[in-house]
């Protein structure tokens, strides 16, 4: 087991033996074997312990065994503490990933501060399977189901050659002791629940999931460098080319891929709009995507709101002898007593409407920017004035008829959007 595991890291370029590495060491069986493994090879070993306070005694026992460990060994040991429950609860999380977003923050601070060259963790082919199985359940893309990868970024896992039964044997043959995890029997969390059920598996089967994990990755390198080699093809300034898009090989999964920068983590009712009317609009936390009859425009939601103008009022009695100035883009005059205040901006939305004067009946905003030719990226960028609910300018281009000004107005609000 140890040529195999010094052959994976060589041949996966995990580790450089001149730099040292931190380890992140639970007490159990996986971290202790991985530990040992290393040290054996002759890296430089720190050694990370999160007491998470979530197991009371037994999570103050796991500490002291991995304490009394580092001492006979002379490693060095750092040990965090965390009210896991607390961060839990203040950001809204389930405290498995409130732990998990603890330790990884956690190691990437060490790693800065100690200068270690990465950060090893225990996981193994089991793990892998879990996790494949896991995302599997959850609803997942290429990407999930190639499970865990050896290196991301400065964390890696060196042990995902192997299985939890060779983890188990070596620590039998090299008489390691260790400690175990008794919420890991508690099949209410789901990774536990996904273990039990795997737990009827052979070694060879393990070993065949685990490789299929492997498979995906490399051909999920392969969807990534066909999306970047079409990308400036079919997407360029924010403006993506529907036909170019439907002459791809796989048009669907190309649109997920190209959509995923601009958060968009479902995208089949946008492909289904795709070869629909024009108008349709959705959300991603970040972003509008807005389909056009030739082009899917993506507009970036907090780019349009910092770009919303002030609003300037002045108001004047009707009644005073003063050359009140016409009408531009960017002025308008209403009966101020018609008007609801606060006045506010906003964007098109579907089924909005106004009366648009010279005329008493409505029309909808999408049928009046029909008429004015206005592209349909356009729409959602003109801002629309409204007092209450009611939309009263189309800034640029019409005021509502039932806010003009008439003989009978007493007070003239003169509003202007720079």
């Amino acid at each position: 087991m140890l040529h195999r595991v010094k052959q994976y890291i060589e041949d996966n370029h995990l580790l450089r033996p001149d730099e040292p590495v931190l380890v992140g060491l639970s007490g159990g069986a996986d971290s202790i074997v991985l530990i040992d493994l290393l040290e054996r090879m002759r890296f430089q070993c720190l050694a990370v312990h999160c007491n998470f306070h979530l197991r009371g005694e037994e999570a103050d026992r796991d500490e002291s065994f991995v304490r009394r460990f580092c001492d006979q060994r002379g490693i060095t040991l750092l040990v965090h503490h965390f009210d896991t429950k607390q961060y839990a609860s203040d950001h809204h999380l389930s405290i498995e990933m409130a732990a998990r977003e603890l330790r990884y923050t956690l190691f990437e601070q060490l790693r800065q501060e100690h200068k270690v060259q990465a950060i090893a963790v225990a996981h193994h082919k089991n793990d892998q399977v879990e996790t494949m199985l896991l995302n599997l359940k959850r609803g997942t893309g290429i990407r999930g189901l190639r499970g865990m990868v050896p290196k991301n970024a400065w964390v890696v896992r060196p042990l995902l050659c192997v299985s939890k039964k060779d983890i188990l044997n070596y620590a039998t043959i090299r008489h390691l002791s260790f400690v175990e995890d008794s919420t890991n029997n508690d099949t209410h969390i789901k990774r536990n629940f996904i273990r039990q059920q795997t737990s009827t598996l052979t070694e060879q089967e393990i070993s065949h999931i685990a490789h299929t994990a492997d498979l995906i990755s490399d051909y999920t390198k392969i969807v990534e460098q066909y999306i970047e080699q079409i990308r400036p093809t079919v997407l360029a300034d924010n403006r993506l080319s529907i036909h170019k898009l439907l002459q791809t090989a796989a048009p669907e999964t190309v649109l997920y891929e190209l959509l995923k920068p601009y958060n968009f983590t479902c995208t089949d009712s946008i492909f289904l709009s795709l070869e629909k009317e024009s108008g349709k609009t959705f959300f991603s936390p970040t972003h509008m995507a807005v389909k056009d009859r030739d082009y899917l425009y993506l507009v970036d939601l907090k780019e349009q709101q910092a770009d919303e103008p002030q609003i300037n009022i002045l108001t004047y009695p009707a009644s005073q002898d003063i050359n009140f100035p016409k009408a531009t883009d960017h002025s308008a005059l209403f009966d101020a007593d018609k008007l609801t205040f606060p006045l506010r901006l906003k964007h098109w939305e579907d089924g909005d409407w106004f009366v648009p004067i010279g005329m008493k009946g409505k029309k909808k905003l999408s049928d009046f920017f029909n008429d004015m030719h206005i592209p349909l990226q356009e729409k959602h960028r003109i801002n629309l004035l409204c007092s209450g609910n009611d939309i009263v300018w189309i800034v640029g281009y019409r005021i509502d008829n039932r806010y003009k000004i008439t003989n009978e107005t007493k007070n003239i609000a003169q509003v202007q959007i720079p």
